[in-house]
């Protein structure tokens, strides 16, 4: 008789060589009924058992969270992550990883988002060559890091994955007329733009694929099987980024290309229905299927997320809706484990709301997709007090981790006239003074509640067991007029309402520091009135009390 962990191993080789063996005979017909592999949830008490060095794991009360292997054991992991890539060190001479990973790591970081492009592991057609990124695994693992990459499916006119990215293969599968119909066609000003070159020098417009094409499709997905592949085993790579502010389209008038009318033909026959911004919706929705498809066929353990343009489309925004073809269901309905959404403060408030009216009730924790932004905007893409804020909004929905954009701001070679750096580093370690908690915690107060009679303040609980509580105390920016967004409280006073008679333990924390620690003998159904800081001035307050 097999035992479970044989099993495990069987079911998951069993699955792996049939899925990449039917993988390769699936039919590219589009909006076809093609089965759809997501991320394999692992209940806690098998965590041990299975063949991967990282996992998605269902905790005894509920929670989904995220694990990795140590000493021999899957592990709890809260992603703290940095992003870096083309903006900040790609482009660099003699950039020192070493010292990049070893930064991050001295500023809390335990995790780097990495940005790679399609075409930097596979430079021609079917010839891959992970020489780059396996030197970036190398560096991290020395330095005790993770790495999620953030994988670019398009090119960008201002230089990635190439200075001049008309030379990128992917958008010469098919000239005709020198017009590549691997490309979107874009309209501009009353003029459609048909190949690369023109679209690039004169409309000065992001280049996207055309999903649908059958030659980039298939692509696509082989790429995805041989990411997956070559990264099933790493003990340091936890996860992938399916394209970085991705869409069906990235202009309100585009696409005019003919493999995509044709597209759009087929979908009308097959689903009776006309309308082109749900044309759109239906055919990010499939392709992405397919994409998270391809590589959990192959690795079925590893997190994939993507994130929109801006966080635009969460925040309800109708024309980047339309002309995208996503929405806050698009990481759902596109099969994502994660939701990356960017949180800046142009519409990362109004994202949040989205995010939450769509999946509410508590979907973030028990359900896929889990919440782990991908950007929260650091130095000069928020102000400090928005930093602190999203990241709150964050932990207070008991996500499993964030994303900060980008390493530019904060890294030691700058001068931090910002107090970016100094802001990161506070929150980080507040976090891993109270990462227990926050790893496996759902939201809401345990036997303890904490409530307050200023009105600016934003409190909320995370609790395990009810045993343990987590306070957070912030000032939500959005919802305070006074552009400063100061409080006028100094001396911080709370009240805390126990369930139950009790002894309890009592520490607070501030920029990193526990600043008080007290025994509390707390009686059922009688507040006490506690101070936690003489001198608040908005800076995040974590209390955290635990049952004697």
């Amino acid at each position: 008789m097999l035992t479970f962990k044989q099993f495990n191993f069987l079911f998951f080789f069993t699955i792996s060589f049939w899925g990449t063996l039917s993988s390769q005979n699936v039919s590219n017909d589009f909006m076809d009924r093609s089965p759809i592999k997501s991320a394999i949830i692992t209940d806690y008490e098998y965590k041990d058992t299975i063949p991967s060095e990282c996992g998605l794991i269902r905790l005894k009360n509920g929670k989904v969270v995220f694990m990795t292997r140590h000493e021999k054991k899957m592990t709890p992991f809260y992603i703290k992550a940095i992003e870096t890539g083309y903006w900040d060190t790609r482009y660099e001479s003699n950039i020192d990883y070493n010292s990049v990973f070893s930064d991050m790591v001295s500023m809390g970081a335990n995790t780097a988002y990495v940005m790679i492009h399609w075409e930097e592991i596979e430079p021609s057609d079917n010839c891959f060559n992970f020489t780059f990124t396996d030197s970036i695994e190398k560096y991290a693992r020395n330095n005790g890091i993770k790495i999620n990459w953030v994988l670019f499916l398009h090119a960008q006119y201002n230089g990635v994955p190439l200075p001049d990215c008309t030379n990128s293969w992917t958008f010469h599968l098919d000239d005709r007329d020198s017009c590549n119909y691997t490309m979107q066609w874009a309209k501009q000003n009353g003029v459609v733009y048909k190949d690369i070159k023109t679209l690039v020098e004169k409309g000065g417009i992001r280049p996207l694929h055309v999903y649908g094409h059958k030659e980039i499709f298939y692509r696509i997905k082989r790429m995805l099987r041989e990411l997956a592949s070559h990264y099933r085993n790493s003990d340091t790579v936890i996860g992938v980024q399916l394209g970085n502010e991705e869409g069906f389209s990235f202009l309100d008038e585009s696409d005019y290309n003919p493999v995509t009318a044709a597209l759009y033909e087929e979908w009308k026959l097959k689903t009776n229905k006309t309308d082109y911004a749900q044309f759109k919706r239906e055919a990010m929705n499939w392709w992405w299927k397919q994409f998270t498809t391809a590589f959990h066929e192959v690795d079925p353990y590893k997190m994939l997320s993507t994130n929109l343009d801006a966080g635009q489309a969460e925040a309800g925004d109708e024309l980047r809706m339309d002309m995208t073809g996503t929405s806050t269901s698009f990481y759902e309905d596109g099969n994502l484990d994660v939701i990356g959404t960017m949180l800046y403060k142009q519409y990362g408030y109004k994202a949040i709301k989205g995010l939450d009216k769509r999946y509410d009730g508590g979907r973030y924790s028990y359900e896929l997709p889990i919440l782990v932004p991908s950007e929260i905007g650091i130095g000069r893409f928020n102000k400090n007090e928005d930093f602190n804020s999203f990241v709150m909004h964050t932990l207070e929905r008991a996500a499993q981790g964030f994303g900060v954009y980008c390493y530019g701001e904060v890294r030691k070679e700058h001068a931090d006239s910002l107090l970016a750096r100094r802001t990161l580093m506070e929150m980080f370690a507040n976090i891993e003074q109270n990462e227990d908690i926050i790893f496996g915690g759902l939201p809401g107060p345990g036997y303890v509640r904490c409530f307050s009679e200023y009105k600016k303040l934003k409190i909320s609980h995370l609790n395990i067991d009810n045993r343990e509580t987590l306070v957070m105390i912030y000032v939500p920016t959005f919802e305070v007029e006074n552009e400063m967004n100061q409080t006028d409280i100094g001396n911080l006073k709370l009240f805390l309402h126990s369930k139950i008679d009790g002894k309890y333990e009592m520490k607070v924390y501030k920029s990193g520091k526990c600043i008080q620690k007290t025994a509390l003998l707390l009686d059922k159904n009688k507040p006490v009135k506690i101070a936690v800081d003489d001198k608040f001035d908005s800076t995040p307050i974590f209390i955290k009390i635990k049952m004697k």
